[in-house]
């Protein structure tokens, strides 16, 4: 992928704008740098990579429109410039009521599952929402697990503590400061072999969640015009291979 400019990782590869698209002329995506395996840097390379990355390129390529990553913005920061329009598309979100608001989605094009992960030993069960009143449980700052999880949790006034990296929810729940964190199953345990706290830490069996994962646009951005065509090469791609491919790259 493309080299490391200034702060921001920005990869950009040309092609001709179409006339149906004339008022966008490049497409700022961005998205989770650490949310494997779907958006994130690779801490080798620094550079971007995922399967949200790919195929956001994938249709800036059918779009014949330039894409720009800016692959290190804080998840709050770039919910916040995704709203005013300084990015055009998050490349990987969840859809809420809240969300749906702000920004405009696309169709989805990938499914994630968030577990309960808790200390090995300390497992308890889980089996509905209510089991977590009373506990108290990380979950990244900004972040959703669904409509469903968000609105539970909301009024039910479930003890969450918003836990910047996940370093520091594996420490505060291995020193016992909370009970359990909520993390996209995947992410999570691709997350714990790689710090080897595969065998300290394990998730519940139970779903938190089965959520689809979107695209989403700026509503101040020309290029949310395009939602329709985004749409058709999302289907398309579900249909031809082009998108199994991609995420056959990344899990195995």
């Amino acid at each position: 992928m493309g080299k490391i400019a200034l702060l921001c990782v920005v990869l950009s590869i040309h092609f001709n704008v179409p006339v149906n698209a004339q008022e966008c002329h490049i497409l700022r995506v961005a998205g989770s740098d650490r949310w494997l395996p779907v958006s994130y840097v690779n801490e080798e390379t620094q550079e971007p990579e995922g399967i949200a990355y790919d195929f956001a390129m994938l249709v800036g390529e059918q779009l014949k429109i330039p894409v720009e990553i800016h692959a290190t913005l804080p998840w709050k920061r770039m919910l916040l410039y995704l709203e005013k329009g300084n990015i055009d598309m998050s490349v990987a979100m969840y859809k809420t009521k809240e969300r749906q608001e702000v920004y405009q989605f696309t169709d989805s094009y990938l499914v994630n599952t968030a577990r309960v992960f808790v200390k090995k030993g300390q497992e308890f069960p889980f089996e509905r929402l209510e089991d977590l009143i009373g506990l108290t449980g990380g979950i990244p700052p900004g972040g959703s697990f669904g409509e469903k999880f968000d609105t539970f949790a909301k009024d039910h006034k479930l003890k969450l503590a918003a836990v910047a990296t996940k370093e520091q929810r594996f420490l505060m729940l291995l020193n016992g400061r909370t009970d359990y964190y909520i993390q996209d199953y995947l992410d999570g345990t691709i997350s714990l072999q790689q710090s080897g706290l595969q065998d300290k830490v394990v998730a519940l069996p139970h779903p938190v969640s089965i959520t689809k994962v979107y695209f989403s646009l700026s509503r101040q951005s020309p290029c949310v015009k395009l939602v329709p065509q985004i749409n058709a090469i999302i289907n398309k791609a579900k249909q031809d291979g082009a998108l199994r491919a991609i995420i056959d790259k990344y899990v195995r």
